[in-house]
């Protein structure tokens, strides 16, 4: 596969920690990645977790089987660093998120020990498909996802998606980031 130059995005902040990267146009491999994950999702070696309401809410297909998302990676990996400001080598672990009409996730976090920072990414998202809702301190930040923007923010920060109430799955790719072991 032909790989696209990696682009260099500014993460702007949102508020302190929550930041957000847009591609600046519908890269290439978007379709491509969109394929690979609907290639992948019920292969033997994917694994699912977290089954509520009759939907995994994590699938993780195999990174080996998944050449096509590589090129996202990379932009993540770079968005990574700037928010991090720093240029230590970085592992991700990441897992998609389909949201079929009807569905929400669950409030949680991603603090399991080894995260700097975690992270959405955004792929297919109808309108009123739900929004993303960080918990912070003071208040609850709703933030409608749009394809094409990822959001980083700290792993200990508690968060949800609001109920999808389109009439179309959403898509979206999540991840954590730590140091390289």
């Amino acid at each position: 596969m032909n790989r696209p130059p990696i682009m260099i995005l500014t993460p702007i902040m949102i508020q302190d920690g929550i930041y957000s990267c847009r591609l600046p146009a519908k890269p290439r491999y978007f379709e491509e990645i969109k394929k690979g994950f609907s290639r992948l999702e019920d292969a033997p070696d994917t694994k699912k977790t977290h089954f509520f309401d009759g939907r995994y809410e994590n699938i993780y297909p195999s990174r080996e089987a998944f050449p096509e998302i590589e090129p996202l990676l990379e932009v993540i990996f770079d968005c990574a660093h700037q928010v991090l400001a720093g240029e230590q080598p970085l592992d991700i672990s990441f897992w998609f998120n389909q949201m079929r009409p009807g569905h929400s996730t669950t409030l949680h976090t991603h603090d399991d020990g080894y995260e700097l920072i975690s992270g959405v990414y955004y792929l297919d998202v109808p309108e009123g498909s739900g929004d993303i809702l960080l918990h912070l301190p003071e208040q609850v930040l709703n933030i409608s996802p749009q394809a094409g923007v990822m959001l980083m923010f700290p792993p200990d920060l508690a968060h949800e998606v609001a109920r999808n109430n389109s009439r179309h799955s959403r898509l979206s790719m999540a991840f954590n980031i730590g140091p390289k072991r």
